[in-house]
């Protein structure tokens, strides 16, 4: 793989490893939830038992797309739509917070602070897997100019 990729697939592949590690973490025994969701998340409130449900579902979501967007981070070039569809799912992910962060606040009690810093994160993260795509593409379309 060229040299000149490193960094994106750097971020990638972090993107990748922390969406598996959360997804298996949701589907772990309560006390497992409750540090993580503290600790990574910032809650200050533990959900009901039908929240805890959701959230172990939303776990083999996440588990699955870190899969894919690692599948990304390791061929590139290959898998480049994933890209395209981790900064899709990313992208929509901040919209929900934003226009939903008064549910976040009542359900896992994340201060307003934490959220906005959560969502310029990954604000960030969507931006650096759109700028991969289109750098793998312009490169693609200059290799089949020469």
């Amino acid at each position: 793989m060229n040299k000149k990729y490193l960094g994106f697939r750097a971020v990638v592949w972090v993107v990748a490893v922390y969406h598996v590690l959360l997804g298996i973490t949701l589907s772990c025994p309560v006390p497992v939830i409750e540090v993580v969701t503290k600790g990574v998340l910032g809650a200050t409130k533990m959900p009901d038992a039908s929240s805890l449900f959701l959230a172990r579902m939303a776990g083999a979501y996440l588990l699955v797309f870190g899969i894919g967007i690692g599948l990304a981070a390791y061929d590139p070039i290959k898998n480049r739509a994933l890209l395209s569809l981790g900064a899709i799912v990313v992208v929509l992910r901040v919209l929900q917070r934003a226009f939903q962060l008064g549910d976040l606040q009542m359900a896992l009690g994340i201060s307003t602070g934490t959220n906005w810093i959560t969502v310029g994160v990954m604000m960030s993260l969507a931006i650096v897997l759109l700028v991969f795509r289109f750098k793998l593409l312009s490169d693609m379309k200059k290799e089949k100019m020469e």
